[in-house]
């Protein structure tokens, strides 16, 4: 539905314009605390991708990058992993300097780094904080997070200190649902609201084994998950909370064929890793074939003009992809913009 709001820019990339992103991922930490089995770049025993490039994206170069990419007309950076952003040491003067430029900014994080200056900087300018929750009780947590420790109370009330510092921030949690899990959601659910959060994201865990170190264990109880979350909904729903099922993502668990041609959002959206490198694809992050460009050494512009001369849409082989959050926008470009599927004029 987002791509309403940039009809415009989507006319231009069909037309084979150049173009800049609306949005842009921003990993400033490959690193992270945290060891979930389900992580798409790999867990500390498999020594994946991030453990491969466990880096910090350095300061000076991230200060000014903010300001480049809101002269080239970028909308908003949403500061991701990757790792944890929120243990770049310096995280919080970078969404200072990204909110003065005039950046709309959100926030991906496991939420246990969610205090202190970063807490601060997220509830004065932040337009939305996700925490990865996953889990309705500390044991789960500590399985789907793999921490040594349990944090998952800590968490809920940073949460909830958040909230107490902004009544307009929206402050929402994910819950990536696999079989050890889906019995949880009303129970996260619940907690979240509690804590004066607006939402509770739930989606399917994507098996990523096809990386070679990641996760292989497709959900199975998806008509279960489905009915508890609807069983979350009748009751939790409403007094400013919602909780967002992510249907799409479940039946594509079921039909794994995709129903489009080409993969047409790497011009809207980008990642820039914590390495300086330019993802084409959120989830192919690591995968060389999809490093387009660095900005760690060439401003933004440069790097975008590099990444866009490569034509990935016209490049990428999408019977080497896997399903992934992209599919339902390419869909819409394809269907209804490009071939009028649904024919617009009638409503």
């Amino acid at each position: 539905m987002k791509l309403l709001a940039h009809r415009d820019k989507i006319a231009a990339m069909l037309s084979g314009g150049f173009v800049y992103p609306v949005s842009v991922e921003f990993d400033a930490s490959n690193s992270c605390p945290h060891d979930c089995p389900f992580c798409s770049f790999g867990t500390s025993q498999s020594h994946g991708y991030r453990q491969q490039n466990w880096v910090q994206f350095p300061t000076e170069r991230a200060l000014t990058l903010m300001e480049e990419l809101a002269v080239c007309g970028v909308k908003a950076v949403t500061f991701t992993g990757g790792g944890e952003p929120l243990v770049h040491k310096s995280i919080a003067a970078i969404m200072e300097r990204a909110a003065s430029v005039g950046l709309e900014f959100g926030v991906v994080t496991n939420g246990f780094a969610l205090k202190g200056a970063a807490q601060d900087v997220i509830a004065r300018h932040a337009k939305f904080l996700r925490v990865s929750l996953d889990a309705g009780t500390p044991e789960t947590h500590q399985f789907t997070h793999g921490t040594a420790t349990p944090q998952f109370h800590a968490i809920i009330a940073n949460l909830a200190a958040t909230r107490a510092k902004s009544s307009t921030l929206t402050i929402g949690a994910s819950f990536c649902v696999m079989e050890q899990n889906w019995k949880e959601i009303y129970a996260a659910a619940k907690l979240v609201k509690d804590a004066g959060g607006n939402y509770l994201e739930v989606r399917p865990t994507f098996p990523t084994d096809w990386r070679g170190d990641g996760w292989g264990n497709a959900l199975v109880s998806v008509d279960d998950a489905k009915t508890e979350i609807l069983h979350a909904r009748s009751h939790l729903d409403g007094d400013g909370f919602r909780i967002i099922g992510m249907v799409d993502r479940f039946d594509a668990l079921a039909a794994p064929e995709k129903a489009f041609s080409k993969c047409r959002t790497g011009s809207l959206t980008t990642v820039i890793g914590a390495d300086g490198r330019i993802w084409w694809c959120c989830v192919q992050r690591g995968q060389e074939f999809f490093n387009t460009a660095s900005v760690l050494h060439q401003p933004f512009a440069d790097a975008w003009k590099e990444a866009m001369d490569k034509k990935m849409s016209e490049r990428i082989d999408l019977s080497t992809c896997p399903r992934c959050r992209y599919d339902s926008m390419n869909v819409v470009i394809e269907q209804a913009v490009m071939n009028d599927g649904l024919h617009s004029n009638f409503f």
